[in-house]
C-alpha cells in the first residue's frame, strides 16, 4: 500500500523537476541570437554605447537592411558615399563581387575583410597593400570588403589633427572580440581615438557618420534608431550588418 502511494508522488516530482531546466535552457538559447549592449565611460568623460557581436555575424550589404527581417539585429552605415555618383567610395568587395578595382581611395589608411560572419582590420598603407592578390583572394572566398580611416592599429592609435565634432563610431576589436561603438557626445576623431585607446580598443575602423549616420539596432524586438543628423539616409548606398547564423 505505501509503495502505491510513493511511486506517484515520484513521478510528480520528476514532472516538476524538470521544468526549470527546459525553460533555462530556452533562455540560452534565445540570447545567443540577441545583440549584447554595454554602456562604458571613458577617462575624458564621454559616453560610449558598444554593440558585441558575440556568435551573430558581421556582414555588409548594398542593399537597404530591411527592418523587419528578423535576421538582421544591427544596421549603420559602412564605407563613405560618394557624392556625385552616390556609390562607395574606394574598393568595395560584396560577397565575391568586386567594385572600384581601379577606383582604389589613396587617402584611406585602412580597411576590413569580412569573411564567413568574421572579420578583420588591417591597414592599407593609404590603399597600395590593396592588390590584384589580395582582392582576388577575398574574392574567391565570396568575402566583403571596403576601405575607411583607420583609428588603431594593433594597439597605437592614428594621429589626427581636425577640429570638426560629430558623433563618432566605428567596428572595433576589444578582448578579441568584434563590436561596433558610438559615442553619445560630438567630439574630433583625435578625442575619440584616444578614448578608443583608454577604453582598451586594440583596432579600430571608423564608419559612415556626419549627415549619412543614421543606423538602427533591435532590443527586445523593438527598433532603435541611432544617429542625429540623419539628413543624407535616403542616399546611403552601402552597410555593414549584425545578423544571426
Amino acid at each position: 500500500m505505501i509503495q502505491k502511494r510513493i511511486l506517484p508522488c515520484i513521478l510528480v516530482l520528476l514532472i516538476v523537476s524538470s521544468i526549470p531546466v527546459t525553460v533555462a535552457f530556452q533562455k540560452i538559447s534565445l540570447d545567443r541570437t540577441a545583440l549584447r549592449v554595454e554602456k562604458r565611460k571613458a577617462t575624458s568623460g564621454n559616453n560610449y554605447t558598444i554593440f558585441y557581436k558575440d556568435d551573430l555575424m558581421i556582414d555588409v550589404s548594398l542593399k537597404r537592411p530591411q527592418k523587419d527581417d528578423p535576421s538582421v539585429l544591427m544596421s549603420i552605415p559602412a564605407a563613405f558615399t560618394e557624392v556625385v555618383t552616390i556609390k562607395p567610395d574606394g574598393l568595395f568587395i560584396d560577397h565575391g563581387i568586386v567594385f572600384n578595382r581601379n577606383k582604389i581611395n589613396h587617402t584611406l589608411g585602412g580597411a576590413v575583410k569580412m569573411i564567413k560572419g568574421d572579420c578583420e582590420i588591417f591597414p592599407s598603407n593609404k590603399g597600395k597593400l590593396l592588390n590584384d592578390s589580395l582582392i582576388n583572394h577575398v574574392a574567391s572566398l565570396k568575402g566583403s570588403l571596403f576601405q575607411q580611416i583607420q583609428l588603431i592599429e594593433k594597439g597605437k592609435g592614428a594621429r589626427f589633427k581636425d577640429v570638426k565634432e560629430f558623433q563618432r563610431r566605428a567596428i572595433v576589436k576589444i578582448k578579441n572580440k568584434t563590436a561596433i561603438i558610438e559615442s553619445f557626445e560630438h567630439i574630433t576623431l583625435a578625442a575619440f581615438t584616444s578614448d578608443l585607446l583608454g577604453l582598451g580598443i586594440t583596432d579600430a575602423l571608423y564608419t559612415d557618420m556626419g549627415s549619412w549616420d543614421e543606423g538602427w539596432y533591435k532590443k527586445n524586438g523593438e527598433v532603435i534608431t541611432i544617429g542625429r543628423i540623419r539628413t543624407q539616409t535616403a542616399k546611403q548606398c552601402n552597410w555593414v550588418i549584425f545578423k544571426n547564423k
